[in-house]
Protein backbone atom coordinates (compact mmCIF):
# COMPACT_ATOMS: atom_id res chain seq x y z
CA UNK A 1 0.00 0.00 0.00
CA UNK A 2 3.13 2.32 0.81
CA UNK A 3 4.73 1.55 -2.68
CA UNK A 4 1.35 2.48 -4.30
CA UNK A 5 0.58 5.56 -2.50
CA UNK A 6 3.95 6.93 -3.16
CA UNK A 7 3.51 6.15 -7.30
CA UNK A 8 0.28 7.51 -6.99
CA UNK A 9 1.32 11.13 -5.47
CA UNK A 10 4.18 10.36 -8.29
CA UNK A 11 2.06 10.68 -10.86
CA UNK A 12 -0.32 13.22 -9.77
CA UNK A 13 2.96 15.60 -9.40
CA UNK A 14 3.52 15.17 -13.41
CA UNK A 15 0.32 15.22 -14.15
CA UNK A 16 -0.13 18.98 -12.46
CA UNK A 17 3.50 19.44 -13.91
CA UNK A 18 2.21 18.37 -17.73
CA UNK A 19 -0.53 20.60 -17.26
CA UNK A 20 0.98 23.72 -16.23
CA UNK A 21 4.02 23.25 -19.05
CA UNK A 22 1.02 23.62 -21.62
CA UNK A 23 0.72 27.46 -20.36
CA UNK A 24 4.22 28.24 -20.37
CA UNK A 25 5.42 27.66 -24.11
CA UNK A 26 7.20 30.25 -26.17
CA UNK A 27 7.05 32.96 -22.95
CA UNK A 28 9.37 33.82 -20.62
CA UNK A 29 12.75 32.15 -20.16
CA UNK A 30 12.10 32.19 -16.27
CA UNK A 31 8.20 30.60 -16.65
CA UNK A 32 10.11 26.53 -17.09
CA UNK A 33 13.27 25.03 -15.64
CA UNK A 34 14.82 25.12 -12.09
CA UNK A 35 15.85 26.96 -9.14
CA UNK A 36 18.61 26.50 -6.90
CA UNK A 37 18.63 28.57 -3.56
CA UNK A 38 21.43 28.65 -0.65
CA UNK A 39 20.30 29.66 2.45
CA UNK A 40 22.81 31.56 4.24
CA UNK A 41 23.11 33.81 6.97
CA UNK A 42 25.36 37.40 6.43
CA UNK A 43 27.32 39.58 8.56
CA UNK A 44 26.05 42.35 6.19
CA UNK A 45 23.57 41.15 3.42
CA UNK A 46 24.26 44.70 1.38
CA UNK A 47 28.22 43.79 1.03
CA UNK A 48 27.38 40.01 0.36
CA UNK A 49 25.31 41.04 -2.17
CA UNK A 50 27.97 43.81 -3.77
CA UNK A 51 30.23 40.91 -3.76
CA UNK A 52 28.03 38.15 -5.39
CA UNK A 53 27.57 40.75 -8.16
CA UNK A 54 31.21 40.99 -8.81
CA UNK A 55 31.22 37.13 -9.75
CA UNK A 56 29.55 37.49 -13.36
CA UNK A 57 31.79 34.95 -14.66
CA UNK A 58 30.99 31.97 -11.83
CA UNK A 59 27.28 32.60 -12.92
CA UNK A 60 27.89 32.53 -16.64
CA UNK A 61 30.52 29.60 -16.08
CA UNK A 62 27.44 27.78 -14.50
CA UNK A 63 24.95 28.68 -17.87
CA UNK A 64 22.72 30.40 -15.37
CA UNK A 65 20.06 32.52 -16.29
CA UNK A 66 19.74 34.78 -13.34
CA UNK A 67 20.97 34.90 -9.75
CA UNK A 68 19.80 37.56 -7.08
CA UNK A 69 19.77 37.68 -3.18
CA UNK A 70 17.04 37.91 -1.31
CA UNK A 71 17.07 39.82 2.30
CA UNK A 72 14.65 37.94 5.02
CA UNK A 73 12.25 41.18 6.16
CA UNK A 74 9.89 39.38 8.00
CA UNK A 75 9.38 35.64 9.39
CA UNK A 76 12.92 35.76 9.17
CA UNK A 77 14.57 33.69 12.05
CA UNK A 78 18.07 35.11 12.45
CA UNK A 79 18.92 39.10 11.52
CA UNK A 80 20.80 38.58 8.14
CA UNK A 81 18.98 35.79 7.05
CA UNK A 82 19.30 35.14 3.37
CA UNK A 83 18.51 33.34 0.03
CA UNK A 84 20.50 33.15 -2.90
CA UNK A 85 18.86 32.34 -5.89
CA UNK A 86 20.10 31.13 -9.24
CA UNK A 87 17.93 30.00 -12.46
CA UNK A 88 18.24 27.53 -14.76
CA UNK A 89 17.05 25.62 -17.94
CA UNK A 90 16.35 22.61 -16.57
CA UNK A 91 17.18 20.33 -13.57
CA UNK A 92 20.78 19.21 -15.61
CA UNK A 93 22.25 22.64 -15.16
CA UNK A 94 20.51 23.47 -11.43
CA UNK A 95 22.50 19.96 -10.69
CA UNK A 96 25.88 21.09 -12.43
CA UNK A 97 25.90 24.03 -10.51
CA UNK A 98 25.96 22.23 -7.24
CA UNK A 99 28.30 19.84 -9.40
CA UNK A 100 30.96 22.96 -9.76
CA UNK A 101 30.61 24.63 -6.10
CA UNK A 102 31.99 20.69 -4.79
CA UNK A 103 34.90 20.72 -7.46
CA UNK A 104 36.09 24.50 -9.24
CA UNK A 105 38.63 25.70 -7.53
CA UNK A 106 37.55 29.15 -8.40
CA UNK A 107 34.18 28.98 -6.31
CA UNK A 108 36.42 27.06 -3.72
CA UNK A 109 38.39 30.17 -2.86
CA UNK A 110 35.22 32.29 -3.10
CA UNK A 111 33.69 30.02 -0.16
CA UNK A 112 37.24 30.92 1.62
CA UNK A 113 36.82 34.44 0.98
CA UNK A 114 33.25 34.61 2.87
CA UNK A 115 33.96 32.03 5.08
CA UNK A 116 33.91 34.26 8.27
CA UNK A 117 31.28 37.12 7.32
CA UNK A 118 28.25 34.85 6.58
CA UNK A 119 27.03 31.17 7.71
CA UNK A 120 25.79 28.68 5.06
CA UNK A 121 22.39 26.56 6.30
CA UNK A 122 21.10 24.82 3.58
CA UNK A 123 20.48 24.38 -0.25
CA UNK A 124 17.51 23.67 -2.04
CA UNK A 125 16.37 22.57 -5.63
CA UNK A 126 13.34 23.49 -7.12
CA UNK A 127 11.56 22.50 -10.33
CA UNK A 128 9.73 25.22 -11.71
CA UNK A 129 5.98 24.30 -11.96
CA UNK A 130 4.62 27.54 -12.89
CA UNK A 131 7.58 29.96 -13.23
CA UNK A 132 7.31 33.76 -13.66
CA UNK A 133 6.50 35.85 -16.87
CA UNK A 134 6.39 39.52 -15.04
CA UNK A 135 9.06 42.23 -15.85
CA UNK A 136 12.51 41.09 -14.83
CA UNK A 137 13.73 43.72 -12.12
CA UNK A 138 16.52 45.04 -10.70
CA UNK A 139 15.04 45.26 -7.06
CA UNK A 140 11.72 43.56 -6.19
CA UNK A 141 9.74 41.66 -3.20
CA UNK A 142 9.01 38.56 -2.39
CA UNK A 143 6.79 36.41 -0.09
CA UNK A 144 7.76 32.73 -0.14
CA UNK A 145 5.38 29.97 1.65
CA UNK A 146 6.31 26.63 1.79
CA UNK A 147 3.06 24.11 2.05
CA UNK A 148 2.12 20.17 1.70
CA UNK A 149 -1.20 20.30 -0.20
CA UNK A 150 -3.46 17.71 1.10
CA UNK A 151 -5.07 17.86 -2.83
CA UNK A 152 -1.70 18.76 -4.77
CA UNK A 153 -4.12 19.15 -8.28
CA UNK A 154 -6.34 21.40 -6.80
CA UNK A 155 -3.75 23.63 -4.84
CA UNK A 156 -1.77 23.90 -8.31
CA UNK A 157 -5.48 24.86 -9.86
CA UNK A 158 -6.42 27.05 -7.19
CA UNK A 159 -3.00 28.93 -7.00
CA UNK A 160 -3.39 29.42 -10.49
CA UNK A 161 -6.69 30.89 -10.54
CA UNK A 162 -5.75 33.15 -7.41
CA UNK A 163 -3.17 34.97 -9.79
CA UNK A 164 -5.67 35.44 -12.80
CA UNK A 165 -7.89 36.85 -10.21
CA UNK A 166 -5.34 39.58 -8.91
CA UNK A 167 -4.54 40.05 -12.50
CA UNK A 168 -7.97 40.73 -13.82
CA UNK A 169 -8.44 42.96 -10.76
CA UNK A 170 -6.01 45.66 -10.92
CA UNK A 171 -2.72 43.71 -9.97
CA UNK A 172 -0.96 43.45 -12.89
CA UNK A 173 2.67 43.60 -11.38
CA UNK A 174 1.85 40.47 -8.92
CA UNK A 175 2.43 36.79 -9.49
CA UNK A 176 1.94 33.86 -8.07
CA UNK A 177 4.38 31.03 -9.02
CA UNK A 178 4.91 27.55 -7.78
CA UNK A 179 7.65 25.31 -7.20
CA UNK A 180 8.23 21.74 -6.66
CA UNK A 181 11.16 21.00 -4.31
CA UNK A 182 13.77 18.22 -5.42
CA UNK A 183 15.97 16.64 -3.09
CA UNK A 184 15.46 19.75 -0.61
CA UNK A 185 16.13 17.64 2.45
CA UNK A 186 13.10 18.71 5.18
CA UNK A 187 11.17 21.20 2.77
CA UNK A 188 8.14 21.19 2.39
CA UNK A 189 6.76 19.56 -1.47
CA UNK A 190 6.27 22.54 -2.98
CA UNK A 191 7.03 26.81 -2.65
CA UNK A 192 4.60 29.85 -3.75
CA UNK A 193 6.54 33.07 -4.29
CA UNK A 194 4.40 35.82 -4.77
CA UNK A 195 6.44 38.59 -6.99
CA UNK A 196 5.73 42.29 -6.78
CA UNK A 197 7.58 45.13 -7.74
CA UNK A 198 8.41 46.19 -4.22
CA UNK A 199 7.57 45.47 -0.26
CA UNK A 200 4.82 48.01 0.07
CA UNK A 201 3.28 46.83 -3.90
CA UNK A 202 3.44 43.25 -1.98
CA UNK A 203 1.60 44.50 1.07
CA UNK A 204 -1.68 46.30 -1.19
CA UNK A 205 -1.46 43.06 -2.99
CA UNK A 206 -2.65 41.12 0.75
CA UNK A 207 -4.50 43.78 1.83
CA UNK A 208 -6.87 42.52 -0.71
CA UNK A 209 -7.55 39.75 1.08
CA UNK A 210 -9.06 41.22 3.72
CA UNK A 211 -11.04 43.91 1.99
CA UNK A 212 -12.06 42.51 -1.41
CA UNK A 213 -13.78 39.68 -1.96
CA UNK A 214 -12.42 38.45 -5.37
CA UNK A 215 -9.70 37.68 -3.44
CA UNK A 216 -11.13 36.36 -0.55
CA UNK A 217 -12.85 33.41 -2.60
CA UNK A 218 -9.95 33.15 -4.36
CA UNK A 219 -7.47 32.65 -1.77
CA UNK A 220 -10.67 30.50 -0.20
CA UNK A 221 -9.99 27.63 -2.70
CA UNK A 222 -6.26 27.58 -2.10
CA UNK A 223 -6.58 26.93 2.19
CA UNK A 224 -8.80 24.36 0.81
CA UNK A 225 -6.71 22.32 -0.70
CA UNK A 226 -3.82 22.74 1.80
CA UNK A 227 -3.23 22.56 5.35
CA UNK A 228 -0.92 25.30 7.50
CA UNK A 229 2.12 26.83 5.59
CA UNK A 230 5.65 25.12 6.52
CA UNK A 231 7.01 28.20 6.35
CA UNK A 232 5.94 31.85 5.33
CA UNK A 233 8.66 34.90 4.90
CA UNK A 234 8.78 38.10 3.17
CA UNK A 235 11.74 38.83 1.20
CA UNK A 236 13.85 42.17 -0.51
CA UNK A 237 15.55 40.97 -3.07
CA UNK A 238 17.98 41.98 -5.70
CA UNK A 239 19.65 41.17 -9.27
CA UNK A 240 23.54 39.85 -8.60
CA UNK A 241 23.32 38.64 -12.36
CA UNK A 242 21.39 38.21 -15.75
CA UNK A 243 21.80 36.55 -19.12
CA UNK A 244 18.61 37.29 -19.83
Amino acid sequence: MKILKFLVTILVGFQCINTFADHHLESSPLSTGAMTILNLIADDPAAYTEFQKGNSDVFASMGAMLGGACVAVSGNDSPGEMQMFTFFPNLEGAFGMWDMMATSPTIKNIQTDLRGSRELTGNQTLQIINGYEGEIYETWATRTVEVNPTNPAAYLQAVSALDAAYKQNGFSDIEFDVYQSIASGNSASYTVIAVAPSLARLGAAFDALSAERWAQDAYALVTASRSAPVSDKAYRCEQVYSAI
